[in-house]
């Protein structure tokens, strides 16, 4: 089935538009923060889902820029689940402590072993207005009966896409962050 030209003939009109903003420097399609993380399966008697933050970070200072992500039991009863986000220590010290929790867009239950895809746009949240430089991407997690561990993985904002990796040791493992402007 054939599309009428009119149809056709917007759609070339419109990318025409777009092409024509990205020669004048105006704005273009939005830069992302593609995150993939894996929590490793681990053989143990009583497993718990560990608890996660993931923030952005300045890369030579280490100064907090903001939240991306909190995984934490939302459904513990009287808050207790809130009351455990205190064993994210890097995280709970920084910043965590003064986020009123639950955050919209920002918390969200645990998750299982397994690889997680994690995406987040310019025009909202921490990344929105985020100026082009150098940063880091810090992922904390700690688990009952198990151990706490934390990532940081660079990129850089604003410019080319690029793209890092870190490998954790024992909670958490492969950790890739890809920019695509």
């Amino acid at each position: 089935m054939t599309q009428p030209l009119q149809a056709g003939g917007a759609r070339l009109t419109l990318c025409a538009a777009a092409l024509a903003a990205l020669a004048a420097g105006g704005p273009a399609a939005a830069a992302s923060l593609n995150v993939q993380l894996t929590l490793p399966a681990i053989d143990t008697a009583t497993y718990y889902r560990p608890y996660l933050a993931a923030w952005v970070e300045k890369a030579d200072d280490k100064a907090v820029v903001g939240p991306l992500a909190v995984w934490y039991d939302t459904k513990l009863r009287d808050g207790l689940g809130k009351s455990w986000l205190r064993q994210l220590r890097t995280w709970w010290r920084s910043s965590g402590e003064k986020l009123a929790l639950p955050a919209d867009g920002i918390s969200g239950a645990t998750r299982p072993a397994g690889t997680h895809a994690l995406q987040f746009a310019d025009a909202k949240g921490t990344l929105a207005g985020l100026p082009a430089g150098r940063y880091q991407l810090a992922v904390e997690v700690a688990r009952e009966q198990g151990e706490r561990e934390l990532l940081r993985v660079p990129f850089d904002w604003g410019g080319a896409a690029n793209s890092a990796s870190a490998q954790g040791n024992k909670e958490l493992g492969a950790v890739t962050v890809t920019v695509r402007p």
